[in-house]
């Protein structure tokens, strides 16, 4: 794996909807190159994922988000809190990149998509958008949120939630695609190694 990165950078963004792989990659690629990494979901959180890891109960305002909106308004609110976390990820990245006592930074999460939209060409920001294909991004949330286990109501839940992901995961991609930012399909590596090869080479091009 060739991981050096163009010395000018000091922050790399990793964009995409919920489930694509951001985290592990991001994570992967800053231990690799020797960088912290961030998610934006420190910086602001939207309800979250309607499923939890142990035998917890989703919350409640968590649950009647999912169950009370339809997939086209859970799109219009989770893009209306990502456009009001733009200025806190500006500030992020402005620190990052004029403070030379911070470290660099890979700074991963699908709240950076207005950020990367508007045109951001700073020589120390790279950036790159992941996506997916809906057979792959349904797989991923069934296994994780355990769907084939679950209450027909959290199944409710997930649906919509996997609803929303999919109409997410296709206009962001077309949206950050036509701002010349790059767009990599997670689908077309087969390791994590490989796509972290690929976020590089991106960076270079």
């Amino acid at each position: 794996m060739n991981t050096r990165i163009d010395p000018q950078l000091k922050i790399i963004l990793i964009g995409g909807s919920s489930n694509v792989g951001k985290s592990r990659v991001a994570g992967a690629l800053a231990s690799k190159i020797g960088w912290r990494c961030i998610s934006t979901d420190s910086l602001a959180r939207h309800p979250g994922r309607p499923w939890r890891q142990s035998n917890k109960k989703v919350p409640a305002h968590v649950a009647e988000h999912y169950l009370s909106l339809k997939a086209n308004e859970l799109l219009e609110s989770v893009i209306l809190h990502h456009r009001k976390m733009s200025p806190l990820v500006a500030e992020l990245v402005r620190a990052t990149v004029h403070d030379e006592g911070m470290d660099k930074l890979v700074l991963e999460g699908s709240a950076l998509w207005p950020f990367i939209t508007s045109g951001h060409r700073m020589k120390e920001v790279g950036a790159v958008w992941l996506t997916a294909s809906p057979d792959t991004l349904r797989t991923r949330i069934y296994e994780a949120s355990g769907f084939h286990n679950a209450s027909e109501q959290n199944r409710g839940m997930i649906s919509r939630f996997l609803e929303r992901t999919l109409l997410f995961d296709r206009k962001t991609a077309e949206l950050v695609g036509e701002h010349g930012c790059k767009v990599l399909d997670v689908d077309a590596y087969k390791t994590t190694e490989d796509l972290i090869d690929g976020i590089v080479n991106s960076l270079r091009a």
